[in-house]
């Protein structure tokens, strides 16, 4: 089953409720975050996923405490891990760090240790392969970060095939 992969989403309401509505028609069975959710009410807004949700916190997560209630309190088919998540999943190793760290996403990469590394914060979708291991970066959910960084995305990831689609918003 094809993965989910969004990272940055800064609150933007309108476009989690967009990629919602787009994930659950591709049928997704997972959506991997990447952090950055910025305030805990966007979880009200992705418990309309029909798909199980994991994540990582990124720098701009404050609130971390109250992210965490609001899942359990919401009953979602949710995991949050602090800063760093590793997991198998159709026979697929996956790493998953926010990114404010390049020299760690890059290690992530370069080890080998995983089929894919899914990561976020610099606002920019990255769809990469590093010797066996792809770097995948799904973008964000702003329309306009950095005056060379436009236009709001989301990925697909296919783990059959290890490969990935960066999908505009």
């Amino acid at each position: 089953m094809v993965i989910g992969v969004i990272s940055d989403t800064h609150d933007q309401i309108g476009t989690i409720k967009r990629v919602v509505q787009l994930l659950n028609q591709e049928g997704v069975s997972l959506v991997v975050h990447c952090g950055d959710w910025v305030s805990p009410f966007v979880l009200g807004h992705l418990k309309e996923l029909k798909a199980q949700i994991r994540g990582v916190f990124g720098n701009n997560d404050g609130d971390r405490f109250r992210h965490l209630l609001i899942a359990q309190k919401s009953n979602m088919n949710l995991q949050m891990e602090e800063r760093f998540m590793a997991f198998e999943h159709e026979g697929r190793r996956i790493a998953v760090f926010h990114g404010d760290y390049p020299e760690l996403v890059d290690g992530l990469v370069k080890s080998g240790d995983y089929d894919a590394v899914f990561h976020g914060h610099t606002h920019k979708a990255v769809n990469q392969q590093v010797g066996r291991t792809l770097s995948l970066n799904p973008g964000c959910f702003l329309e306009e970060t950095l005056p060379h960084i436009r236009g709001a995305s989301f990925a697909l990831y296919d783990p059959r095939t290890n490969q990935a689609e960066i999908r505009p918003l």
